[in-house]
């Protein structure tokens, strides 16, 4: 077994991926980072479509690596009894097999939890899906934007009177982190009690409660005798621009607040009785928001920030990504590395962002080529290859 050390908890253990897209790959990616060895199925042909998304080169784009990185890929034909038997083959070798399938696809193979932890009861097998195994929408896709919208993040980006979209993967990768998250509890369990167990994770309950804690705090107190202050959405109201771009500031108390006032030239504020004290600004809170992000003081991003951190204001510059890897604090903490791909030259991707025992881990190893590693793997199983 490959000796697990602090930086390197999941040694040793082996995560069988079935999966398309986001998901389970940015779940799994996780888990070889930290050691695992992660088995990447792929169909032949064009493997996992997000290969092709984006910038790409040689059959790998900047999505895939990012999310794929130190894995292995195997090309299986599911369509053929050859490629089931492989797979199940696979299964039955690993600790941990994750598929983010339609609902009942995996079952049809005979590749399902029930058959599979029957014959090998320690197996953790998680289930990804968009909308749950109940309801009308259960055997429907489901893709980001899609999620988004059914979750709440649109009528929350655009609140209170439009629509928005988050302009990122956000309903995927926060399911990818809530599966890495579960799977780690269920290997945990498995340590203590010896057996494995099924977990079921849909998109939709994902970010539901993702978004509940603070999204949905003006609905967890239930009852006419609730005193209600303005939600958190009320609070990101556009940022506050300067005259070479715009900060970003988190104004919590009165003094946060008069050094707001000041610092864009309305020391007038201080005096207007609703939004004096954090319970009236919390009933005003989107319009003084607005009020403040309608200023524009004849100051710099770099000035309006020493200004506002002088007085203990937290604030920070509207950067763009383009600009993080230069930026003095993302290099003062060594999230970013380049690293030669065998494939595609040089890439820059970001580290794992968990320190263990305050060490960084090593940095992983390159993204697949599709099926690169097919021969070796089943080599492993001692199964017959077919040229």
């Amino acid at each position: 077994m490959t000796e697990i050390t602090p930086t390197q908890p999941l040694a040793g253990i082996r995560v069988i991926e079935f999966s398309t897209m986001v998901t389970a790959s940015l779940a799994t990616m996780m888990f070889a980072q930290q050691g695992a060895d992660v088995i990447k199925v792929e169909p032949p042909g064009i493997g996992d479509p997000m290969r092709w998304l984006g910038s790409q080169k040689a059959g790998i784009s900047g999505l895939f690596h990012n999310c794929n990185r130190a894995k292995r890929s195997i090309t299986l034909d599911l369509k053929t009894a050859e490629g089931v038997a492989h797979a199940r083959q696979l299964c039955l070798s690993a600790d941990v097999v994750i598929h983010n399938y339609r609902p009942g696809v995996m079952d049809r193979l005979g590749l399902g939890s029930e058959a599979l932890r029957q014959e090998k009861p320690e197996l953790i097998y998680c289930a990804i899906t968009g909308f749950g195994h109940e309801g009308p929408l259960s055997g429907r896709p489901a893709y980001d934007h899609v999620m988004q919208a059914m979750a709440g993040f649109m009528t929350l980006q655009g609140h209170p009177k439009g629509f928005a979209y988050v302009k990122t993967l956000i309903c995927d990768k926060v399911t990818a982190y809530t599966a890495a998250q579960a799977i780690t509890a269920a290997l945990f369990a498995r340590e203590r009690i010896g057996v494995g167990q099924h977990i079921d994770l849909s998109m939709l309950e994902s970010c539901i409660a993702f978004l509940w804690p603070d999204g949905g705090m003006h609905l967890t107190l239930q009852g006419e005798d609730v005193t209600h202050g303005a939600p958190f959405a009320d609070y990101y109201q556009l940022p506050l621009r300067s005259t070479d771009g715009a900060i970003a500031y988190a104004a919590m108390t009165d003094d946060h607040w008069s050094a707001i006032f000041d610092i864009v030239g309305r020391p007038d504020l201080k005096t207007e009785e609703k939004y004096q004290g954090r319970a009236n600004r919390s009933i005003h809170m989107a319009e003084l928001a607005s009020i403040i992000a309608n200023e524009t003081p004849n100051l710099t991003s770099a000035e309006m920030v020493a200004g506002l951190s002088a007085r203990d204001v937290p604030a920070a510059p509207c950067l763009a990504l383009e600009d993080l890897p230069a930026n003095q604090q993302a290099m003062a903490v060594g999230i970013f590395e380049q690293t030669d791909h065998p494939q595609l030259g040089r890439v820059q991707h970001v580290m794992s962002p968990a320190r263990f025992g305050g060490i960084r881990p090593a940095p992983c190893g390159p993204s697949p080529a599709l099926g690169e590693h097919r021969e070796a793997v089943l080599a492993e199983l001692a199964a017959p290859l077919r040229s």
